[in-house]
This record gives C-alpha cells, structure tokens and sequence, in this order.
C-alpha cells in the first residue's frame, strides 16, 4: 500500500487518525512505528513524526523509550473533555453572526446524510464533526474553532468506540433539528438551550457506556 508523497506527515497523521477511530488498533493496545511504516510504503521517520503529533493532540500516549500506545477508554477524560468542548462550542455558536440560509440548508443536507448512512462507524462521526464545523463556520473567533477542533479530536475516539459496541447504525438528527429549526425563527437563545441539553445528554450517555463496558 502506497499513499501520496505530498503533503506526507499530514496524509500519515490522517490514515493513522482514521485507523484508531477504526478501532485498529483498540485501546492499550501498542503501535508501532515500523508496522505503520510497512503499512504505508514509507520510511519510519515521517511516521514517528506523524505520531509524535498525534500524541501532542492527546490522541495517543507516548512512553518514554517504549514507543506509544492508544490510550485506554475512560469515563473521566469523557466529562472533563465534553464539559470544555461543550462550553466552547456554546461560546461559539453565541459570537457567530446570524447563520446564512445557505449555512442552515448545508445543515440539512448532512443530516439527511446522516439519516441515510447505516452501520459506517467512521461516516458517522465524519458527519457529526462536519455538522458541528458547519453550524460554527461563521465563528469570528478562530483560535477558539481551533481549540475546538483540538478537543473534537480528542473525544471523537469516545464516540467512535460507543458506536462500534453499542451497534448503533446511526446518529439521531432530533437534536440537530430543534437547532435549525430555532435559527430559522432567530431564536438563538432557544437554539442554545437546545444545543447545550443535548451536550449534556450526550456526554452522560457516553459517560454511562464507558463505565459499563469491560476494562480496554
């Protein structure tokens, strides 16, 4: 298997990002630079680079002389990470400028394809970042979208494993809709009420699943 020379560090930290959300390999488990190396047709040095990031962004934990590991799954990191991204979330969507009709119809289109994807772990959660990213594009705020896009990373793991052992298909788009719905009254109090419960509700049930599933 080859991939694409250029830009080579960020297509290796993608592949290697996408795999883990796979749940390949799972959490405790080792990886190892000279199997991703083979994997990809590449050398071991963008790969150790690749990982080194990885481990930067919390993705991964780097033990000194040992290489690094997958961290395990835990019901902690769950609050401490959903309780921030949620906050900053909510502060972004408050300083961003009334939503666009042409933002709140992009909105629907990814939850009818969201509605339509079935049994794809990694679509799912492709399209659940892609809703949130869209919803707070308009955010003048970019450093706070880049502290977002920083945690997203971080609990998107959770919610990858969640729906591989939970047998979900999809994600529901209620709550999406209650949001669009506020926005198009220009109702951005109720829209944030809306967004804020389902957070919470969000991170309580992955919360639950995550102290109910066997040691990673």
């Amino acid at each position: 298997m080859t991939i694409p020379r250029q830009p080579l560090r960020d297509e290796i930290h993608r592949r290697v990002l996408e795999s883990i959300h796979r749940g390949d390999p799972p959490p405790g488990n080792r990886v190892r630079d000279t199997d991703l190396a083979a994997w990809l047709g590449v050398s071991r040095t963008p790969v150790r680079e690749a990982l080194l990031r990885l481990a930067r962004e919390g993705v991964l934990e780097a033990d000194m002389g040992r290489g690094f590991r997958v961290p395990r799954l835990d019901p902690a990191e769950i609050g401490e990470t959903g309780q921030i991204l949620g906050a900053l979330e909510a502060l972004a969507l408050e300083l961003t400028p009334d939503v666009s009709p042409a933002s709140l119809e992009s909105l629907e289109q990814i939850d009818r394809k969201l509605e339509h994807t079935r049994g794809d772990v990694v679509r799912c959660a492709d399209l659940e970042d892609e809703w949130h990213r869209t919803l707070l594009d308009g955010c003048p705020n970019r450093r706070l979208l880049d502290l977002i896009a920083g945690q997203r990373r971080l609990l998107r793991r959770y919610l990858s494993a969640y729906l591989r052992d939970s047998s979900r298909i999809a994600l529901s788009t209620l709550p999406h809709q209650k949001i669009i719905e506020a926005l198009r009254r220009e109702d951005r109090p109720a829209a944030l009420r809306v967004f804020t419960q389902q957070w919470r509700r969000g991170i309580e049930e992955l919360q639950a699943w995550a102290r109910a599933r066997p040691p990673a």
